[in-house]
């Protein structure tokens, strides 16, 4: 017959089970079994955990990115979290807003943070940025009819400027848009330009135009430009920042990332339609990459479709705008912002059917 002792020891046995099943099905409980300071692989299976850190939503990133088939890496030393699946690569890093996707500088509304061990990574990124681009096909397909391309500046409004060689932001930015005119008229699309000429247009009206035009994409070009530092060059582009973000180049939150914009109701679009513009405008210009960003610009908020701001390059800095100032430099630019439009309709619009 069993005695007292025989009990005891059976309850404190069944209490260690039922402890470590406890741990093993918690929100985070991959952690238990990660190895310390090195790189280790590890076999997620548990749906993703969201949790609050200062008032901002994470989401466990290896939970999220493993229902996709991703496998992760976590270097717990440097803070680094890559995935990888077969065809695409996004790598985290702890305490930082920039990320890498397929090799592409990416910035995120907040940093990466760690919790109970595992790096987390703002809901609102996934949700509206990464997942998008990776998963298109999650997104409700839409035909692309009409397109406007917005050349930016024009009138009394130069734009950023190369004083020393006399070159204007607007005088670039409208022959890049009719090149783009130009090899977008020969596909099913229709297309319009908030300005054909050297005449100023209001921001808000570039915006009522698209609208007016019932656009179903918005791309505005742009060259950069900084006060100092001529070294200074590359490519940036940008989409509108989403509802309770902030934008990239926000040190803080403010009272603006509360307000929903009419462009907000596409971000998962514009999403798609940034990534395609920033890659192939850096595959084809071979350009320094300077991000895709997230901002509040005028057009961006206004416009009631997926829209895109591309930065092409720097007349601040000598050597890039001596190339912007080549004719072909700009076809070519022009060309890769034709061949993203391509992608962008491959991955979410509605293929045309033949006649």
């Amino acid at each position: 017959m069993p005695t007292l002792g025989f009990f005891t020891r059976a309850l404190r046995a069944t209490f260690v089970v039922l402890f470590f099943l406890a741990l093993a099905s918690g929100p985070f409980a991959g952690n238990l079994f990660a190895a310390g300071a090195g790189s280790v692989r590890q076999s997620v299976t548990r749906s993703p955990a969201t949790i609050k850190l200062g008032g901002v939503s994470y989401t466990d990133a290896r939970a999220q990115f493993f229902q996709l088939g991703y496998k992760a890496s976590y270097n717990a030393a440097g803070g680094v979290l890559t995935l990888r699946s077969g065809a695409s690569e996004v790598v985290f890093t702890v305490g930082s807003r920039e990320a890498k996707l397929n090799g592409l500088r990416l910035f995120l509304g907040e940093s990466v943070e760690v919790y109970k061990g595992a790096p987390v990574v703002p809901s609102i990124d996934l949700e509206r940025l990464i997942l998008p681009i990776l998963r298109p096909s999650r997104t409700d397909r839409k035909p692309i009819r009409t397109i406007v391309i917005d050349a930016g500046h024009g009138g009394n409004d130069s734009g950023t400027r190369n004083l020393p060689r006399k070159w204007n932001e607007k005088t670039f930015t409208l022959d890049v848009a009719k090149r783009l005119q130009a090899l977008l008229a020969d596909g099913s699309w229709k297309v319009r330009m908030t300005r054909t000429d050297d005449r100023f247009v209001e921001l808000s009206d570039r915006a009522e135009f698209a609208n007016n035009a019932k656009a179903d994409l918005f791309i505005s070009i742009h060259f950069n430009a900084v006060a100092a530092g001529s070294d200074v060059r590359g490519t940036e582009t940008y989409v509108l920042t989403p509802q309770f973000q902030r934008s990239t180049s926000s040190a803080k939150s403010g009272p603006e990332d509360k307000v929903a914009y009419p462009g907000n109701r596409h971000d998962a679009r514009s999403a798609v339609l940034g990534y395609h513009m920033h890659r192939q405008l850096l595959a084809k210009l071979k350009s320094e990459d300077r991000g895709y960003k997230r901002a509040r610009f005028a057009v961006l908020r206004l416009v009631d479709c997926p829209g895109v701001l591309v930065e092409a390059g720097y007349l601040s800095n000598d050597g890039e705008a001596a190339r912007i100032a080549n004719a072909d430099y700009r076809g070519d630019i022009a060309e890769a912002l034709f061949a993203a439009v391509q992608a962008y309709d491959a991955s979410v619009g509605v293929p045309t059917k033949a006649p």
